[in-house]
């Protein structure tokens, strides 16, 4: 449950700096998120962060999940949030971010969206994203 004061900032789209420390990362260094309150609270942490929009069924994802773990595991300053479009939670996070194709990627520092996304399997424009996030 999100402290009033959070709901607070998010409502108002004021940017305050909160801990990760409420979230737990699964065995591959990432934070699963399934709700847009989720999202919204982590993205309002202001730390850098990568969102990976996924699906089980697509093989693209699949194929590049480890490159993105190893990048999580290069880049420990960024926090990489990995969602499942075949949530229903998800699917509100994925429209408001206009999310088509997958996998897609999108960053995000202070609170706000920052770069360009990547979709698809594009290892070197998702590794350069990574670097200037975490610059």
């Amino acid at each position: 449950m999100l402290s009033r004061q959070l709901r607070h900032c998010i409502t108002q789209r004021r940017v305050r700096h909160f801990s990760l420390a409420g979230f737990t990362k699964d065995e591959n260094g990432m934070y699963n998120v399934s709700t847009k309150v989720e999202w919204d609270a982590i993205v309002a942490t202001g730390q850098p962060i990568v969102g990976d929009f996924w699906a089980p069924w697509c093989g693209k994802c699949r194929q590049i999940s480890g490159f993105v773990e190893i990048l999580a595991e290069d880049h420990p300053n960024v926090a990489f949030v990995k969602m499942n479009t075949g949530e229903e939670g998800v699917q509100e996070i994925k429209a408001v971010l206009g999310v088509q194709v997958l996998p897609t990627f999108r960053f995000f520092k202070d609170g706000v969206e920052v770069g360009t996304p990547v979709t698809g399997y594009k290892k070197t424009p998702l590794e350069d994203q990574v670097k200037l996030l975490d610059a």
